[in-house]
């Protein structure tokens, strides 16, 4: 083994390509001079590649990025091919070898086309990391709204009263001085349960929420009935207020024109 771990084979493949390598550059009038200036590579370097002079090149490892880039610059692309076989197990780089590898990466990175690309990567990395903060969405925190609490017992009262309808309901009916239309607005005391028919057809069924006031105008008529009567402040034509009935009471009563 040579110092720079070559085995028998690798030299004797090493010299093969070295030979290969100097025939073609000849062939094509391309001088070491050349060839340095363009890959970073010395011109020693490239003269033991050629020579196979094992003592003035590195680790297999590197010999074998140096002749691939070689092979490239003088478009030998079938020796670049063959170069895969000549180190491929990993070894520990020598103090020389890493020398030979800063300096290479300094060079490299003097370069004033690599960095005028890394300037132009670092402007676009900033310029899309603003866009992102500035379109960022701020999330704002929605308050939901509290429910009244409900007591299960009234509930159970209320959906009891709702769906029972006695027999014999009291009913009132009343009279409008407007012969054009009625109108008929409630305003509840507690929670309470309503059915509102306007002209014969259901403008509204449900339980609504103590605090409520709503109002509906009819042609002819309008019925309200409700499971809760105490709990209802009822008016005809924005003018009569009154307590439809007594608390926990069905009640109905409806208002028509003259």
């Amino acid at each position: 083994m040579t110092k720079n771990n070559l085995t028998p084979e690798q030299q004797k493949k090493l010299i093969e390509i070295g030979s290969d390598l100097q025939r073609i550059r000849l062939a094509k009038s391309i001088s070491l001079d050349s060839i340095a200036a363009n890959t970073l590579i010395s011109k020693r370097l490239l003269e033991a590649i050629e020579t196979g002079d094992f003592a003035e090149l590195p680790e297999p490892f590197y010999i074998k990025a140096l002749v691939g880039k070689f092979a490239q610059e003088i478009d030998a692309k079938q020796i670049q091919f063959e170069v895969s076989s000549i180190a491929d197990t990993e070894v520990t780089p020598s103090p020389r070898a890493t020398s030979i590898r800063r300096k290479y990466w300094l060079n490299f990175q003097l370069r004033s086309l690599h960095l005028y690309l890394l300037y132009i990567l670092l402007v676009i990395l900033s310029v899309k990391g603003i866009t992102l903060v500035v379109e960022r969405p701020i999330a704002i925190e929605e308050i939901p709204l509290e429910k009244p609490a409900i007591d299960s017992k009234v509930a159970q009262t209320e959906v009891s009263q709702a769906n029972t309808t006695p027999e014999s309901v009291p009913q009132f009916v009343s009279q409008s001085s407007n012969s054009e239309s009625v109108t008929v607005g409630i305003n509840l005391q507690e929670r309470c349960w309503l059915k509102v028919m306007v002209d014969g057809n259901v403008a509204f069924e449900g339980i609504l929420p103590k605090g409520t006031q709503r109002s509906w105008s009819g042609d002819k008529q309008v019925t309200i009935r409700a499971g809760n009567a105490g709990g209802v402040v009822i008016s005809f034509n924005n003018e009569q207020k009154k307590v439809l009935g007594a608390p926990g009471e069905v009640e109905e009563i409806t208002y028509t024109v003259n």
